[in-house]
């Protein structure tokens, strides 16, 4: 088999990464390709986009295109680093559901989030992490620092933010781990979201948990205690005794989404409606094959749709014209 863009990067140790040993700015703009002038522009205004997110109404601070095409390149030296077998996030070969197979078991679990994470990454820690780990200057360290984060903390919109936020706290990941391994336990992390599975998963091991976390200077949230034989849902994903299953949730809004556009009489606001659909269904066929069938036929509906529309539509301009 030849060598070409299928061929899997192997991972580095941190030394080898493109950003290590930085010792200016100027080599750092030579290093990533950039004119330095342009790098500090936008460390001084990265042109962010602040709204709201229309389902949980969290504020979204999203990078400028130029910074945030800067955010991804950073992103793909950073993502090339060996990292533990607990951290699931920005890590590639790993997700959401990678995370949730990890526990698989009919044994007991335990989940701590941590609350407003990225909101909770100050600045200084991610200059901590390319200056401590990555060897960088202290000038260049803050300078990457500053071109990372939104008002002194990450950014909740940038594609850099999830794996900088374990770099920014990965003594605390590491701890945790270590406390997991010490009772028999599985850790897993994934962003904020931490899991430890097995027979020794007791709410003391929950409580010395959630008082690294406070120690760390973050506050731990939402978490629960599972026993053996309950339903247990790992990022957002059923986790049984044999495998990983749909939770009921996710079933219901593809239902609903479903009948509202079966009983949806305009074309156009059914485009709309079908690729939030078809999207969820391809996605939630990753964890039940069953609706892979349904995202096909609702994928398929939606280009005959599409492919009607636009042989209406000139005929309604010429008429536009005439009248």
């Amino acid at each position: 088999m030849s060598q070409g863009k299928q061929a899997k990067q192997p991972r580095i140790p941190i030394e080898r990464c493109h950003l290590y040993g930085l010792r200016s700015p100027h080599a750092l703009a030579k290093r990533l390709g950039w004119e330095l002038s342009k790098l500090n522009s936008l460390a001084a205004y990265g042109g962010y986009r602040v709204y709201k997110h229309k389902e949980s109404g969290r504020e979204i601070q999203e990078p400028g295109a130029a910074l945030q095409s800067l955010h991804r390149q950073l992103h793909r030296y950073l993502a090339r680093i060996e990292v533990p077998a607990y951290l699931h996030s920005a890590v590639k070969g790993r997700s959401y559901l990678s995370n949730a197979r990890a526990h698989i078991g009919d044994g007991q679990l335990l989940k701590i989030d941590i609350a407003k994470f990225y909101q909770s990454v100050p600045q200084h820690k991610v200059m901590h992490f390319f200056r401590d780990l990555l060897s960088c200057a202290p000038d260049v360290a803050g300078l990457l620092a500053n071109l990372i984060c939104y008002c002194g903390v990450l950014a909740t919109g940038s594609s850099i933010s999830p794996i900088i936020s374990y770099y920014a706290y990965k003594s605390l990941f590491d701890g945790l781990e270590g406390l997991a391994t010490r009772h028999g336990l599985v850790m897993t992390c994934y962003v904020d979201d931490i899991t430890m599975s097995g027979p020794g998963a007791s709410r003391k091991v929950l409580h010395e948990a959630r008082s690294a976390i406070f120690k760390a200077g973050l506050r731990a949230h939402k978490d629960r205690s599972f026993t053996q034989g309950a339903v247990k849902i790992v990022t957002g994903v059923v986790v049984g005794p044999d495998g990983i299953s749909l939770p009921f949730s996710r079933w219901k809004k593809i239902s609903a989404a479903e009948r509202e556009i079966s009983v949806c009489s305009d074309d156009e606001e059914k485009l709309r409606l079908y690729p939030k659909l078809v999207s969820r269904l391809y996605e939630a066929a990753q964890i039940d094959s069953r609706c892979r069938s349904r995202a096909e036929f609702h994928h398929g509906q939606w280009r005959n749709l599409k492919s009607r529309v636009a042989k209406v539509l000139p005929d309604i301009g010429v008429l536009e014209k005439v009248a």
